[in-house]
């Protein structure tokens, strides 16, 4: 193995380390049963790290470890199923499309490119202003306007090889469609082109959630912990422990980085049998 390649597979096992980490925070958010909301005592705001709290306190007292991995609520959960409609919508649509080719192809398509013409950003708002701002409705709704992205690249994975030779020997050989589709075009030749953008929408999830919930009145609110309006919330206060604005930043950065990272595993080029 190259210098370079074995540099990159590294670097992507250890962005899958920060991605099991977020899972773990969630996961231990989830079974913690430690209550942020009640975690309030203004007689030890803005306190300095310290053994009792690794990360001090912000301006109202709360533990703002505790809430940065409750945080991770607001995301990780939704940010899944996001990418299981994407996916269970994209990927089925794609594919169908490249198998049939013609009218058929050109309908679904055209179906991609209306969807993707609407700003997901505008549309998830729209929906929001509508039908209301649970974080699962705007993971419903970010899946929904990032489906046309893998169905099209799907679409041209999949057209591209529709003619090959190996598709063409499996049909002579009396091999099922679906199975020429589902294994010889979909798992040889485009299970890391899915993964790249499972990971892709993972991380765009993370951006639009914690944007909404900076901007405030959409997203998660206070005093529901999310890194968006962790940020949002101190920042207002011009002062007190610079962790409570920091940890939350270099989370972000970290779980993008990952994303980044982890998908660098799966830009190798999948065989074509």
């Amino acid at each position: 193995m190259s210098e370079p390649l074995r540099a990159n597979r590294t670097a992507s096992w250890l962005g899958g380390l920060g991605l099991a980490l977020v899972c773990a925070s969630w996961l231990v958010s989830l079974v913690g049963g430690y209550d942020v909301i009640a975690d309030v005592d203004i007689t030890r705001a803005s306190e300095a790290p310290s053994a009792a709290h690794l990360l001090g306190t912000d301006h109202l007292g709360r533990d703002i470890l505790w809430r940065l991995i409750t945080a991770s609520e607001a995301f990780f959960g939704p940010g899944l199923l996001a990418g299981l409609v994407a996916l269970g919508v994209g990927v089925p649509a794609g594919a169908l499309a490249g198998w049939l080719g013609g009218a058929a192809a050109g309908l679904l398509r055209y179906g991609f490119t209306v969807v993707s013409a609407l700003p997901r950003f505008v549309l998830v708002l729209l929906v929001c202003a509508i039908y209301g701002n649970e974080v699962w409705i705007i993971a419903l709704v970010a899946g929904a306007a990032y489906a046309p992205i893998v169905g099209e690249a799907i679409y041209e994975r999949v057209s591209h090889f529709r003619g090959a030779g190996f598709v063409l020997a499996a049909e002579a050989h009396g091999v099922h469609p679906l199975r020429v589709l589902g294994y010889h075009l979909l798992w040889v030749n485009c299970r890391k082109l899915v993964a790249r953008h499972a990971l892709q929408l993972f991380a765009f999830f993370l951006l639009l959630e914690t944007t909404l919930s900076y901007i405030g009145g959409f997203g998660v609110e206070e005093p529901q912990p999310s890194w968006g309006n962790m940020i949002a919330f101190e920042w207002a206060t011009f002062e007190g422990n610079a962790w409570a604005t920091r940890a939350p930043m270099l989370a972000i950065w970290g779980v993008l980085l990952s994303a980044m990272l982890v998908g660098e595993l799966f830009s190798e080029r999948e065989g074509r049998r």
